[in-house]
């Protein structure tokens, strides 16, 4: 291939959603002359919020003033103060606005999917779809999310005479949807974009059958926008109380862990708590009420929304659940097996005339641009049909952290060590949960213990406040790249990662068996990178304010430049062994094994308390 093909930067990012934009202006805030590629399938910024996936009444899960950059405040809809809501319309805006703002559009190459990324000497090689063009990068930063490639079912004998999209494309289906000529739809999955999809139907005036398997991990739990009419959920989700009401690995210190946690009083009042919001949860739901939304009920025997076993949704539109008791609706416990002309056969014999298909059924391989040796490299889960080793290719004995991360767990969150009852068991074998070796969610471990500084993996947690955490996460990633932090050693690192993938297995079942979750969880994760950073994460201005005020983007603001600060008083004193620019914490050895146990299953730093380095 003729070098003309060939591009070389010294960064690209792979994503143009809220990861891959903040990364980018983060790294050029760090590196001014670097060459940043930005590369998108699609032909907007946005990512799940790029302009052809909107389409009216979508509505983020969140109230005006959780769900923006920390230095960058969202304005609020149609510029009224008064309204809590968060278009989709507004988020696209704001982040064609963000990249206008900070020169980052001309900088992305959009319309191009990368289909193949493999590591050379000196960085990567990118490859597109149709075209046989080449990108060079000496950094490579992933950020497509978990939402960017569709999941289709494939159904027998279908003809094509009904239409079928992915719920990813119902943005640019939406006028043909508006035609009157249809009048059936039926909708398939559980997901929350199914609820949306159902919502959106049923307000155009269609009849809708939902269809939803048996064998799955069945309706989502949803929680009302404000509970008991009065505290916002994301907002009391967002406080400090929370982080001990919700147990995380991330946080099993001080004397509110110990309380709520440790003792057997303080589980019974974190049990009843949940149960209260289930409860107030379901009521608002009408799950009662006597008709189909009763199929719509968490199928687990408890705390369903603190579970969170098939996901968890937030109202956030007060005619949503009106709207779902519509006798337009009708809900089947079911599967779609085939279609033929205008009919639709499902699995139990029954036979459906609709018009349309939306398929609500999930994402498929969103890192199917590496190969599976690449991923087995990387520490991603393997796709369908390809085991993984237990014994990881920098000689990580992973069959032991896992167990022992799993005994650990049990006896630092005992709320977690026995589960719900489900309906429709699921199982939640470690070796069948879909796991990511990486370190904070973002660093692969088997290239950090050769100093390897090429790639990060971005986006791979999934919390209420998206923006925030991934402004946190970029600074971390990006300074790790530049060779600004060092790591702990491989024993430690292998510890953090076990204890999380164990922790988000058990305190989020089918969820955390799939994906990397972490609901409730961003302020434990964005202390953790603080820490590592010397950065202050406790921003309120006093002990019951840092308890119990919601933590808002706006209470970071300003935090890449105090720690610009920091490493600028830092070099200048050049005191307390820094070298390189280097900003240690004392507690780092660049991710370099002293003790070489790593490899034979005996760490001498099991004794980490909190999931990272002490």
């Amino acid at each position: 291939m003729s070098t003309d093909k060939i591009q070389k930067v010294d960064v690209a990012i792979i994503g143009a959603g809220w990861y891959g934009l903040v990364a980018a202006r983060t790294y050029l805030r760090l590196q001014p002359t670097a060459n940043v590629l930005i590369i998108d399938s699609d032909n907007t910024v946005g990512g799940v919020w790029s302009k052809d996936r909107l389409y009216p009444n979508l509505v983020a899960q969140v109230r005006l003033g959780l769900f923006n950059y920390s230095d960058t405040p969202m304005r609020p809809n149609g510029g009224d103060p008064k309204d809590p809501r968060v278009t989709g319309d507004m988020i696209h805006n704001y982040l064609q606005k963000y990249a206008e703002d900070h020169d980052l559009l001309r900088r992305i190459r959009f319309n191009t999917f990368v289909t193949d990324a493999k590591q050379i000497p000196g960085g990567w090689r990118l490859s597109f779809r149709g075209t046989n063009d080449q990108v060079e990068a000496a950094k490579l930063m992933v950020a497509t999310g978990v939402t960017s490639i569709p999941y289709m079912p494939k159904l027998e004998d279908s003809d094509g005479k009904i239409p079928i999209i992915h719920s990813r494309d119902l943005g640019a289906a939406f006028e043909e949807l508006q035609n009157d000529s249809i009048k059936e739809v039926i909708v398939v999955g559980a997901a929350k974009s199914a609820y949306d999809a159902v919502y959106l139907l049923l307000r155009m005036g269609k009849k809708v059958t939902w269809v939803i398997r048996k064998e799955g991990g069945g309706p989502l739990s949803i929680l009302p926008f404000k509970i008991l009419n009065t505290v916002n959920a994301i907002a009391f989700a967002s406080t400090r109380l929370m982080t001990h009401l919700s147990p995380s690995i991330l946080n099993t210190e001080g004397p509110m862990y110990w309380l709520l946690q440790r003792t057997g009083v303080g589980r019974w009042c974190v049990g009843r708590f949940w149960d209260f919001l289930n409860y107030v949860s379901g009521v608002h739901a009408g799950y009662t009420a006597g008709d189909h939304v009763a199929e719509l009920k968490p199928e687990i025997d408890r705390q369903g929304v603190f579970w969170a076993h098939s996901g968890l949704g937030v109202v956030t539109l007060p005619d949503f659940w009106s709207t779902l008791h519509s006798p337009n609706l009708t809900v089947l416990r079911d599967v779609v097996e085939s279609t033929q002309d205008r009919t639709v056969t499902l699995k139990s014999g029954a036979q459906l005339n609709v018009d349309y298909i939306i398929m609500c059924t999930g994402w498929g391989d969103h890192f199917a641009l590496f190969d599976p040796e690449h991923k087995a490299k990387i520490g991603l889960p393997a796709y369908e049909g390809h085991p993984v080793s237990p014994i990881s290719e920098d000689g990580v004995n992973w069959d032991y952290y896992d167990e022992l991360a799993d005994k650990l767990l049990n006896e630092r969150l005992p709320f977690l060590a026995k589960g719900p009852n489900l309906v429709y068991p699921k199982s939640l074998d470690p070796k069948q949960q879909k796991k990511w070796r990486l370190y904070r969610r973002a660093i692969p471990l088997s290239l950090a213990q050769k100093n390897d500084r090429s790639l990060a993996i971005l986006g791979q947690i999934h919390t209420v406040q998206t923006p925030l955490v991934s402004e946190v996460q970029t600074l971390w990633a990006i300074l790790y790249l530049l060779g600004e932090i060092d790591l702990p050693d491989v024993d430690t690192m292998a510890m953090e990662v076990a204890l999380w993938n164990a922790w988000t297995r058990k305190r989020y079942l089918n969820q955390g068996q799939k994906f990397p979750y972490s609901l409730y969880d961003f302020l434990p994760y964005i202390d953790s990178v603080f820490s590592d950073l010397g950065i202050n994460s406790r921003r309120k201005s006093n002990v019951v304010s840092e308890l119990l005020s919601p933590y808002h983007p706006h209470d970071f603001d300003g935090f890449v430049d105090e720690y610009l600060e920091r490493r600028a008083k830092a070099q200048k004193s050049n005191t307390n062994g820094i070298t390189n620019g280097h900003v240690p914490n004392g507690k780092k050895t660049n991710g370099v094994s002293i003790n070489g146990k790593a490899t034979n299953g005996h760490s001498a730093t099991v004794r980490s308390v909190n999931g990272h380095a002490n």
